[in-house]
This record gives structure tokens, C-alpha cells and sequence, in this order.
């Protein structure tokens, strides 16, 4: 691919083994929702970066593979979506970026373009793949045809129709049982909206800058997760909440920042 050929660090193979993935014998489906579903699980949606104000986040791909591969940490939607829109690029993928805007609690009202996904054709089907929208998103690419159906873990996934070239992603959640036996029932919500259209890396430079800036909600509080092999983890401010088979949840209060560290090294393998 164009932009990674020039990087000095970028290597496919060692990109496979942080996700513990091997090389595929044959591009289909199967193998795109394994590999999207294993760097859910292994590469974190993270903001350490931000928070701790440690680095202003960089769209440098070299810079990137440093951080993501090779110190083993995570990142948000400009640098995880990036990221893997390249490695699948360069294992043969038919791919292009697109821009998202996020739709969660807006109801109907359109909200900016502030998020990166990226679109898959493959075996004259397209698909959509997000892997920088922390637990949120699904265990899968999405098929990008309207109105059908797609269960992917314990949740349910759509596509509608908005305008032109953009679609609306609605997700139906599963009943939440906490350990209390409290149970707050699934909602049903537009998630973000993508549109098709194929853009160009330059595109997302300026929205990155935005994110980065001052008033930047990554800079607010802690927000990390990840997939597990029957749920999730994440950490929300101070607070960390796990969900595990049968959509059972569970949450409590970390103590202090060094109990964070602590989580961070050993659930998310996150070492600053």
C-alpha cells in the first residue's frame, strides 16, 4: 500500500502477532470478522495518551505502529481504525476510510463528523468495520445493506437509510442483569451514522487535531476497553465494569490512580 511501503517500523507479520492472528489462506468473511473481532480483544480503545497528557495523539503510521505493535498499547478511532485499515490493505483488502458522525443520545439531530470506520468490498459485498469505537461496536464486520438483522454477540445490528450516501447504524442491546440482580432493560439506539463515500487520509488530519485539542473530551476522564472471549472490560472515569456471558454486569469504584495503573498493566496490558 502507498502510505505503509515508506515506513521503516511497519511489518504485517509482527501486526498478526499483537492480534494473534496468522496470515489468511483465503480473503472471505470469516477470516475479516476473526481478525476484527481478535483486535477488539487484544488492542485496546484507550485515551492514556490524552489524560495523563503524556503525547498529542499522531497520524504518522510509523509513529502509530510503535505505539500500537510494538509498545503494545491502544489508541482511539484516528489511530485504531488507521491502523488496521492499512494492515488490511496491505493483506490484500479491498478498503477505503470513511467518515462516521456519532449518534449516541442525539435522537435524530445529526451530530459532527467525528469518528473514522472503514468500508470493506469483498466478494461483491460491502462491509463495515470499526474497531476504534470501544465496546460499542460489533463482534464483526457489518454488512452494509439496510434494514436486515445481524447478530453479532449478544446484541443485534442494523442498517437504515439516512440521505445520499449515508447510513444510520441502530443497535438493540440485550436486558443488563447486575450482580445484584437489578435489571435495567436493553435499549434500542442509532449508534453513529457512516457515510460510503471513500475519502482521502488527509480528510481525518484536521479531525484528529480537533480531538487532540484542549477541550477535548479524551482529556476529561479515563476511557478504556476491550473485548473478552464472552464479553467485555472497560474503565469509565472511576469506575471499571465487566460483562461476561448472559450479559451480566458487574462494576465497582478503583480506589486511586495507582489501583489504576495497576488494572491498566494487567487486564488491558497497558504500561505507560
Amino acid at each position: 500500500m502507498e502510505e505503509s511501503v515508506k515506513n521503516r517500523k511497519w511489518n504485517v507479520d509482527q501486526y498478526l502477532e499483537r492480534i494473534h492472528m496468522e496470515r489468511p489462506t483465503v480473503l472471505d468473511r470469516e477470516y475479516l470478522d476473526q481478525l476484527m473481532i481478535h483486535h477488539l480483544m487484544y488492542v485496546p480503545f484507550e485515551n492514556m495518551d490524552l489524560y495523563f497528557g503524556l503525547a498529542d495523539i499522531s497520524q504518522d503510521l510509523d509513529e502509530l505502529f510503535d505505539k500500537i505493535v510494538l509498545r503494545r498499547r491502544g489508541g482511539y478511532c484516528f489511530e485504531l481504525n488507521k491502523t488496521f485499515q492499512a494492515l488490511l490493505k496491505d493483506l490484500g483488502f479491498d478498503t477505503y476510510p470513511c467518515f462516521c458522525r456519532m449518534q449516541r443520545g442525539r435522537n435524530d439531530m445529526p451530530g459532527p463528523i467525528r469518528h473514522r470506520g472503514n468500508i470493506i468490498r469483498l466478494n461483491g459485498d460491502t462491509y463495515f468495520c470499526d474497531v476504534g469505537y470501544g465496546n460499542a461496536m460489533s463482534r464483526g464486520a457489518l454488512k452494509l445493506v439496510p434494514q436486515i438483522r445481524q447478530t453479532r454477540g449478544s446484541d443485534i445490528y442494523w442498517f437504515e437509510k439516512y440521505a445520499d450516501c449515508w447510513y444510520s447504524i441502530y443497535r438493540q442491546q440485550q436486558d443488563l442483569i447486575y450482580e445484584d440482580g437489578t435489571v435495567v432493560k436493553g435499549e434500542t439506539s442509532c449508534e453513529m451514522r457512516v457515510c460510503t463515500a471513500p475519502m482521502e487520509e488527509v480528510d481525518f488530519e484536521p479531525l484528529n487535531d480537533i480531538t487532540n485539542g484542549p477541550d477535548s473530551v479524551f482529556r476529561s476522564r479515563v476511557m478504556v476497553g476491550r473485548l473478552t472471549e464472552n464479553g467485555a472490560l472497560a474503565i469509565n472515569g472511576d469506575l471499571i465494569f465487566s460483562r461476561t456471558e448472559g450479559n451480566r454486569k458487574t462494576h465497582r469504584k478503583l480506589k486511586d490512580e495507582a489501583e489504576l495503573h495497576q488494572v491498566l498493566r494487567d487486564e488491558f496490558g497497558i504500561v505507560l
